[in-house]
């Protein structure tokens, strides 16, 4: 069973420009896909739709345990988020119809049935099957095909334990550990048996795993959608925890794109700067006005968003407190699901504005109100590169948003197509909405500005810049370096770091930075640099008092810093 093909340059529809993507078996690696996802799964499935109308054949890969993905291919394909061309491809569903009979069984010890099972059953099948231990902890899930045999044990919902794959029979085809190793052998399955595997990435917990496949073949492109800092989200603040791990090993992306210029200087920063960094910013769909073009609602705004903490509504609800005792027709009107509905909602009646919020839930075609809106608010804490902004500039309906990392000051003009405003304020950008409500001039010169600001994000250039991305993350693969280690010793304002790799040490690059709270970017105390087969001898000035040093090499797609410490001492680390 084949699913990968292999494509050539893609083709254009007639009278549009071609987009040449590298030749290869493409994929889209998702991780898990639902039903009534937010901005990122749509900007995710947007990108499939474009590269498979492009020529492209691009299927999307998920790995997560289901009984069927087909309510969910159908409801995305209802809601215009699917092609009907396009291929969703599930790792269970896969395995329980692959023919596995022609791979060599593997000698492996067998896993220990629990003291108890339960059934996981759907529509009369049961898909699988947990084994618990005496106290009653899951120790292995079981997966089975229809028929009742067995393909597949994984540990339940965790990276670490013993897994098995299992043809009809009931030989072992795949002994692994984890959830990584089945993941990368899935993937390898679907892969041509020659010629380059490139593989689009969505998910930072699939791409870390993916990202230890030893295989020439397959080059890893990393899409980061979200800040990769917490805190004040400086340069120098600490890492999220949910990109710390692979964060750490950023070499073995072959390509790790953010979405804006912003972030990705907020990496060379932090990192060096890696050729594998690009920027590829979001698209946004193209839409004709509406004709007949509906008249806008004076003093409406939207504001499409999960009900998640990230989006802040609470905020939004108490800007709009604000609002309404001075606009008497206007109203707050949000599309969107999430846990934070209730106490949403609750915040609402406290500020005695419950009957002018109005909750729709999830709308697929919620974009298409903005027709109607006068204009929109984004309360978020962060966004990677807020796809509702372009949805509603796109729809002329202008955005007053907190400026956050990362995103809005990247797509906003504030003051000509929207505005910005300090993050968190809610006072502020009630201030900001009356007075752009009271100027209707004002309001009305932003539309067609909005507009315009959002067609410059088309698909043509969003096309080239992933070719590109592809081209240069090809043309870099014989260039990686791999490093087993790096280790250190200091000796007062020195110190001799040896580097266990194999390549042109000549390109290795190693400074001495320092930089104070707050700084915008750190200072390069470096005064000599000298190396003798793997060691390196680095001489640095004095830090100013209380300043925050550390060493910083790079090489290639590698980055390793260590910072200085106080006193002599020798550490080993990446």
């Amino acid at each position: 069973m084949l699913y990968a093909r292999r494509v050539s340059p893609s083709a254009a529809a007639p009278g549009e420009p071609a987009t040449s993507f590298p030749d290869g078996a493409w994929f889209s690696v998702v991780g898990n896909v639902r039903l009534g996802a937010g901005g990122q799964t749509r900007m995710v499935l947007l990108r499939h739709r474009l590269f498979v109308a492009a020529g492209l054949d691009f299927p999307i890969l998920t790995y997560n345990p289901v009984p069927s993905y087909e309510p969910i291919r159908a409801g995305l394909l209802a809601d215009g988020l699917l092609l009907p061309e396009s291929r969703m491809l599930n790792l269970h569903e896969d395995l329980r119809e692959r023919d596995l009979g022609a791979l060599p069984a593997v000698e492996t010890c067998p896993i220990a049935p629990g003291s108890s099972t339960e059934d996981d059953v759907e529509d009369g099948y049961t898909w699988r099957r947990r084994h618990l231990d005496a106290s009653g902890t899951e120790t292995t899930w079981e997966y089975l095909r229809p028929d009742g045999t067995t393909y597949a044990f994984t540990p339940p919902d965790v990276m670490d334990g013993d897994t098995r794959v299992l043809d009809r029979s009931g030989r072992v085809v795949l002994a692994g550990e984890g959830l990584g190793d089945l993941w990368r052998w899935w993937t390898r399955q679907l892969a041509p048996e020659d010629g380059a595997v490139l593989l689009v990435s969505d998910s930072r917990f699939v791409a870390e795993e993916l990202g230890l496949l030893d295989d020439p073949r397959f080059v890893l492109m990393h899409q980061m959608h979200n800040p990769h800092l917490r805190g004040d989200r400086r340069w120098d603040s600490p890492i999220e925890p949910s990109y710390a791990s692979s964060l750490e090993h950023v070499d073995r992306f072959d390509a790790l794109n953010t979405l804006t210029e912003r972030q990705r200087h907020d990496l060379r920063l932090r990192f060096g700067d890696l050729p594998q960094f690009h920027v590829v910013a979001n698209p946004v769909e193209a839409v004709e006005p509406p004709s007949p073009a509906p008249a806008r609602v004076p003093g409406r705004i939207v504001v499409i968003a999960r009900l998640h903490p990230q989006k802040q509504l609470d905020r939004a609800i108490d800007a709009f407190a604000l609002v309404a005792p001075r606009h008497p027709t206007a109203t707050l009107e949000i599309y969107g699901d999430g846990d934070e509905e209730e106490r949403l909602r609750a915040r609402a009646a406290q500020r005695d504005v419950a009957d002018r919020v109005v909750f729709h839930g999830h709308v697929p075609d919620a974009a298409d109100r903005l027709w109607e809106a006068d204009l929109a608010w984004l309360t978020s804490r962060f966004e990677g590169y807020g796809l509702f902004i372009l949805e509603a500039r796109m729809r002329e309906c202008p955005v007053l948003a907190f400026d956050v990392p990362y995103g809005p000051a990247e797509q906003i003009e504030s003051g000509v197509d929207g505005v910005l405003v300090p993050a968190g304020d809610a006072a502020r950008l009630a201030h900001a909405t009356l007075d752009l409500l009271a100027d209707r001039e004002r309001l009305e010169a932003m539309r067609p500005r909005a507009r315009a600001g959002a067609i410059a994000h088309g698909h043509e250039s969003f096309l080239a810049d992933w070719a590109q991305v592809a081209r240069d993350a090809l043309a870099r693969k014989a260039e990686r370096v791999d490093v087993g280690d790096v280790a250190v010793d200091f000796e007062g304002r020195s110190a001799v770091v040896w580097v266990d790799g194999e390549g042109d040490l000549g390109e290795v690059q190693l400074r001495w930075q320092a930089w104070q709270p707050g700084d915008d970017a750190p200072t390069d105390l470096t005064t000599s640099v000298e190396h003798e087969g793997m060691a390196f001898e680095i001489r640095a000035g004095r830090a100013p008092k209380g300043a925050h040093e550390r060493l910083l090499l790079t090489w290639q797609n590698f980055s390793w810093q260590q910072a200085v410490p106080q006193r002599r001492w020798w550490q080993r680390g990446r």
